[in-house]
């Protein structure tokens, strides 16, 4: 095809296929793979693209949470897995199984859930995340099909285009009352959105007029996303489960701008898209989720590979593929499997240098990890700073995820399946996006209040290595002020151990507990604990500078299903000054001792297992290392 110039990309658009997947990727398709995970992937998605050739019509769920964004995530699993199967055997009836997906996903009467919900049949009446992945579906298929369909088919193709989703985009983001979504730095709405849309302006840029104008209102949305990531070190707030969802689709974009003109996309090439491809490997050791908010989950998704490969990170690779299944990808809401066989290199990376001891601050947003190595630790702990006034976000500051090898035994409790509630004004009466269901702290049955910030900070108490929280504000007022002239949080590393103290002085008396959450079994004696996982083991000891008792429970969960443990390491009285230190012991079936003294100004705290210190610590009563 002809190159065309445009001004969203300065350049003239190359010959299809031009979008994230290039001709070259669709070639290597058809040579078999080398890597046995990658032939086993091969051989899954043969098998299900041939299910998908019966009909293009399929079951879905409508009685959930966003039901018509989940069946338009079933179709571009189904019309990419059903591409790609062609590219590998040249088959055609993959070919034409595609086109009738697409024509049939052009022919529903509701796009989303939300026009579904009012009875709103106009397909202008919005443009939300059902249409930017529906767009995206769209793009890839006409990218991949566009000189292979018969004219009837290109009009058709054209028609759903124009009609289900550049020109409701357009509606959605003018000068007057744009979309929630647009321009908006912290949202995965934005670039599943705007992607979406751009992704099919970019394919279909000769076709329509309607394109040409999208493609510079999607630049324009997409600035303030990328450009955010510059205050975070690449973190994302909302999340390593919606990292995987905003990025992918912000990848694909930028992807897919960068071969359509030919040219470097200078939001793919700043340094902090390279530092947000470390973001969510940071937060999922072994491949475990300990990210903050609604939708903690997170595996390796093939435009990680993708934007690895071409941004020249190749040490991310074998990072990627250690967390991979061994058996191969499995689809998960998209088409995992299809997109791996594209976008993973077949070669093995070289591994980046194991950081011993490992901490990691991501500034701006305050989340933190400490680990005793990384990659592979085997004590873990990711640290919520920051502030509650985050998209997806939980009252969840102070709390952390304790990992023992590959088995998270000290979990935040999170929102499951969403309800008409987990949106909506009552958000907070949720159980799950409480403090209470946290580890964290409480002080007289509270957290912290919504609209808080904790400062974080990196801290060195002699040769051990710590992140410390400052929380006195964050945790509100009472009757008659204030409740806390002081209160924070200090995480410890020594060694293979994790120290945790929490230091609180009331502006009156009150009660201070510190709470740890488990789905694993508990054997709790008068100051230690034992948990066990399915394959790991921790230890866990307790101290306080006034009497403290602790004590189990069950929580009840907002699911119909059996609530977590909980241990509560609480102040038996009210007190206006109060110290709790925890330790936490991985892979021993033995805890350690744990001693806590205080003076006037310092608190001193050593730890020993049998004849070995775990360590020894001074601080200030205000966690800090004492001047010498």
């Amino acid at each position: 095809m002809s190159r065309v110039p445009h001004k969203a990309t300065s350049a003239p658009l190359t010959a299809h296929p031009r979008l994230y997947a290039s001709g070259e990727h669709l070639a290597r398709l058809r040579r078999p793979p080398r890597l046995g995970f990658l032939a086993e992937t091969q051989k899954q998605l043969l098998l299900h693209a041939t299910e998908y050739l019966s009909s293009p019509e399929f079951d879905w769920k409508l009685n959930t949470h966003n039901a018509h964004l989940l069946r338009a995530r079933t179709m571009q699993r189904r019309v990419v897995s059903l591409l790609v199967a062609w590219h590998i055997t040249r088959h055609d009836s993959y070919r034409g199984a595609a086109v009738d997906h697409i024509l049939a996903m052009g022919a529903w009467e509701y796009w989303s859930w939300i026009t579904w919900r009012q009875g709103n049949a106009d397909p202008q009446a919005v443009f939300d995340l059902s249409y930017g992945e529906n767009s995206t579906t769209l793009a890839i298929a006409w990218d991949w099909l566009v000189d292979t369909l018969a004219p009837a088919q290109r009009r058709a193709f054209v028609d759903i285009a124009r009609r289900r989703s550049l020109r409701p985009f357009l509606a959605h983001t003018g000068r007057r009352d744009p979309a929630h979504w647009f321009t908006r730095a912290d949202s995965n709405w934005n670039t599943v959105c705007a992607g979406g849309a751009g992704m099919l302006a970019l394919t279909m840029y000769e076709e329509l007029s309607e394109a040409r104008r999208a493609l510079p209102r999607v630049e324009r949305s997409f600035l303030p996303y990328m450009h955010g990531l510059k205050d975070t070190d690449g973190g994302w707030t909302e999340g390593v489960g919606y990292w995987n969802y905003g990025m992918r689709y912000a990848f694909m974009y930028l992807l897919s701008h960068e071969r359509s003109s030919g040219r470097k996309h200078p939001l793919l090439r700043q340094k902090a898209t390279r530092q947000t491809l470390e973001f969510p490997l940071d937060f999922s050791p072994h491949g475990i989720a300990c990210g903050f908010g609604d939708a903690n989950s997170w595996k390796p998704m093939p435009f990680h590979y993708a934007a690895a490969d071409q941004l020249g990170c190749s040490e991310l690779i074998p990072r990627l593929d250690a967390l991979l299944p061994e058996r191969g990808a499995t689809d998960g809401a998209w088409p995992d499997r299809a997109e791996l066989l594209l976008f993973h290199p077949r070669r093995r990376g070289r591994q980046a240098p194991v950081q011993r001891p490992a901490r990691k601050l991501y500034r701006g947003m305050d989340w933190a990890v400490l680990a005793d190595r990384l990659p592979g630790p085997q004590i873990y702990a990711a640290i919520r700073g920051g502030t509650t006034e985050v998209p997806h976000g939980h009252r969840d500051l102070l709390s952390f995820w304790g990992v023992v090898g590959d088995e998270a035994l000290i979990e935040n409790l999170g929102i499951g399946t969403y309800l008409d509630t987990t949106f909506g004004p009552r958000r907070y009466e949720l159980f799950e996006a409480m403090p209470a269901s946290k580890n964290t702290l409480l002080i007289n049955g509270v957290g912290v209040t919504g609209g808080s910030t904790v400062r974080t900070r990196e801290i060195d108490i002699g040769r051990h290595r710590g992140i410390l929280l400052e929380a006195t504000e964050a945790m509100g007022t009472m009757r008659d002020g204030p409740v806390c002239r002081f209160c924070a949080r200090l995480f410890l590393l020594l060694g293979k151990a994790l120290l945790i103290v929490d230091r609180v002085e009331m502006a009156q008396y009150g009660r201070l507990e510190a709470r740890f959450h488990t789905h694993a079994a508990i054997r709790r004696r008068t100051r230690t604990v034992q948990i066990k996982g399915d394959r790991q083991r921790l230890a866990m000891s307790f101290a306080a500078d006034v009497p403290a008792t602790l004590l189990e429970g069950v929580v009840t969960p907002t699911a119909a299903e059996t609530g977590a443990g909980v241990l509560r390491w609480c102040s038996q009285d009210l007190h206006r000054e109060a110290t709790l230190v925890t330790l936490l012991l991985p892979d021993t079936r033995r805890a350690a001792r744990l001693d806590l003294e205080t003076d006037n100004r310092r608190l001193h705290i050593t730890a020993t297992a049998g004849d070995r210190t775990v360590g020894q610590v001074t601080l200030t009563k205000r966690l800090t290392a004492p001047r010498r």
